[in-house]
C-alpha cells in the first residue's frame, strides 16, 4: 500500500472513530437507553411515556395509543415530529433509525430480534450513563489488520438459532447469507456472518476478549460482494473498525455472542477496545 493511501486509510478511521463515539452518545445512542417494555396483544403502559402500547398477529411494528399530552412521531425524518392524538401504528425500526416516538425528554422506538416478538426501547437524554461516559479507548490504526477473505454464498439463506446476553433471547435467528473464508494470524476460519440492514455483520471474539478489550467479543461490519447477499465473492475484513455492541454501553441491550466459530486464536490488536467511565478506574475490570 502506497504512503498516501495510508494516510487516507488512516484519516477516514480516525474519522470513524469520532464517529462512532457522537453516535454512542447521541439522544438515542447506546448510552441513553434506560429500558425495555416487551409488547403483546394486551395494552402496556411505557415507563415515562404518556402511552400504552399493544400487538396485533401478523403485524411488523406495535400499535401506540396516547393516555396524555406531549406524545409524537416522526416518520420521515429525526426532526419531523407529529402530534399523537390518537392510534397510531408504529412501525418495527428501519435501517435509517425511523420511526421513532418522543414525549419530554425521552424517546423510543419498535425493535425486533427476528420479527417474533416486539419490544418498544426507551432513550433518555439525562441517562446515568450519558453523564457517566468518559470515551472509547482503542488500538493504533493498523493496516495490517484489513483481512480479505471470501463469501461463499448457500443456495438458500439460512436463518441461524443465536445465542444472547439476555437469556430470554437466545434461540432468536439469523438470517446468514454464506460462510465467510479468511486465514487470520496464520489460520484458516469458517466465520459466520448475518444479514443486517444490507450490510454483514460479524460478532467475534478473540484472545483479547475479556482481557483487553469488551468481553464478550466485539463487531464488525462489512459490505457484501452483491447488494442483495445472492452472490459468493471477495470481502474485505477491517478489524480496524471493530466496534464494541451496545450491551457495553446499555445493560438493556439484547447482544449476540460469538458462536464458536468466530472465536479467533490470535489476539486481534485492532478496533476499538473498551468504554471509559468517568466513575470508574481506568484499570478497572472488563467490561
Amino acid at each position: 500500500m502506497m504512503d498516501a493511501e495510508r494516510a487516507a486509510d488512516r484519516e477516514a478511521w480516525n474519522q470513524w472513530i469520532e464517529a462512532r463515539r457522537r453516535a454512542v452518545a447521541g439522544p438515542v445512542g447506546n448510552l441513553a437507553l434506560v429500558a425495555f417494555q416487551p409488547v403483546g396483544v394486551d395494552p402496556v403502559d411505557l415507563p415515562g411515556f404518556p402511552a400504552q402500547a399493544r400487538r396485533e398477529a401478523e403485524e411488523a411494528g406495535v400499535r401506540v395509543r396516547p393516555t396524555g399530552a406531549g406524545l409524537e412521531l416522526a416518520t420521515v425524518a429525526a426532526d419531523v415530529w407529529e402530534p399523537v392524538d390518537e392510534e397510531r401504528f408504529v412501525a418495527r425500526l428501519g435501517v435509517d433509525g425511523l420511526p421513532l416516538l418522543r414525549a419530554g425528554g425521552r424517546t423510543a422506538d419498535v425493535f425486533s430480534l427476528d420479527g417474533s416478538d416486539y419490544e418498544i426501547r426507551l432513550y433518555d437524554a439525562a441517562s446515568p450513563a450519558l453523564a457517566a461516559f468518559a470515551g472509547i479507548s482503542a488500538y493504533e490504526y493498523d493496516p495490517d489488520w484489513r483481512v480479505s477473505a471470501r463469501l461463499e454464498a448457500y443456495e438458500e439463506h439460512a436463518r441461524v438459532p443465536w445465542e444472547f446476553t439476555r437469556s430470554t433471547d437466545t434461540g432468536h435467528t439469523k438470517v446468514v447469507p454464506g460462510v465467510i473464508r479468511a486465514e487470520i494470524a496464520g489460520r484458516g476460519y469458517e466465520l459466520t456472518a448475518f444479514a443486517d440492514g444490507g450490510q454483514l455483520v460479524l460478532v467475534f471474539a478473540d484472545e483479547t476478549s475479556g482481557r483487553e478489550s469488551y468481553a464478550p467479543g466485539r463487531f464488525l461490519r462489512f459490505d457484501p460482494p452483491a447488494a442483495d447477499f445472492s452472490g459468493s465473492g471477495e470481502v474485505v475484513l477491517d478489524f480496524n473498525r471493530a466496534f464494541i455492541p451496545p450491551c457495553g454501553f446499555s445493560d438493556f441491550y439484547s447482544c449476540p455472542i460469538p458462536p464458536a466459530q468466530n472465536r479467533i486464536a490470535a489476539p486481534v490488536r485492532a478496533g476499538e477496545r473498551r468504554v471509559l467511565w468517568n466513575d470508574r478506574p481506568a484499570a478497572s475490570a472488563i467490561p
